[in-house]
């Protein structure tokens, strides 16, 4: 087997780290998904919050009481007796008001319970994550390992500048991959010290909910799936049970 060339050599290393690269991908993914599936997490609070309890009462208040001014009139003008009138408003606006309160209160409940629902669905779907992303990141840190053993003539803290230490050797400013290497290192030095301008700062990136949704599905869709298994299977089992 005829031996590589520097070129072949420097080219194959290039191989190796993209590959690598793919493996680092797959992790940022996997983790994205994660912190994407925990905006669906909510709390008691988030859900009182949202669902704004207190204003719902006061509307309901407010509905129940204008019912039982209607019927109050109504009962005043069928019997003229005003005092029968002030009772019914009375007593029509408390009942009113008090199914009211509690039809809202019902629906916080289950608006509470539900979101419970939702966060036991997004956790179990977590956890599938969290498994995947020991084994990605297991795989990751096993090929990097073995790339270091591979790629002889730099070090792995090059890997974003291969495709630079790849086109010097192409441009036959180097005739071996050591010394491509190198060179690499010199214009890097010169450009440091040349270089007037300081990089600021990446900031961290703040996820996009709506790209993460088209990216990774909408996890509800699968936590309703499974509420619906679960029902299904409920079912068939009180069936056998008879």
């Amino acid at each position: 087997m005829a031996e590589m060339t520097e070129l072949e050599r420097v080219k194959q290393a290039k191989a190796f780290i993209e590959r690598y690269y793919q493996f680092e991908e797959a992790v940022n993914v996997n983790q994205q998904n994660k912190e994407y599936l925990k905006s669906y997490i909510r709390n008691q609070y988030d859900v009182e919050k949202e669902f704004d309890f207190k204003s719902k009462v006061i509307h309901a208040i407010v509905v129940g009481g204008a019912v039982g001014l209607a019927i109050g009139l109504i009962v005043w003008l069928a019997s003229g007796s005003w005092i029968a009138g002030l009772i019914t408003v009375a007593v029509g606006a408390g009942a009113g008001a008090a199914i009211g309160v509690a039809v809202q209160r019902y629906r916080l409940s289950e608006a509470i319970e539900n979101q419970r629902d939702v966060n036991n669905g997004i956790k179990e779907q977590i956890e599938v994550l969290e498994t995947r992303d020991q084994q990605l990141v297991r795989q990751r840190d096993d090929y990097y390992k073995a790339l270091q053993k591979r790629i002889d003539f730099m070090s792995l803290d090059y890997m974003d500048n291969i495709d630079q230490i790849v086109e010097i050797v192409e441009n036959g400013e180097a005739e071996t991959c050591e010394d491509a290497v190198g060179v690499f290192e010199q214009k890097q030095l010169f450009s440091q010290m040349t270089s007037l301008m300081s990089v600021p700062e990446e900031q961290p990136k703040t996820l996009d909910h709506e790209k993460a949704k088209e990216m990774f599905g909408d996890p509800l869709e699968q936590i309703r799936e499974n509420r619906k298994k679960r029902k299904k299977e409920k079912k068939s089992d009180s069936l056998f049970s008879i």
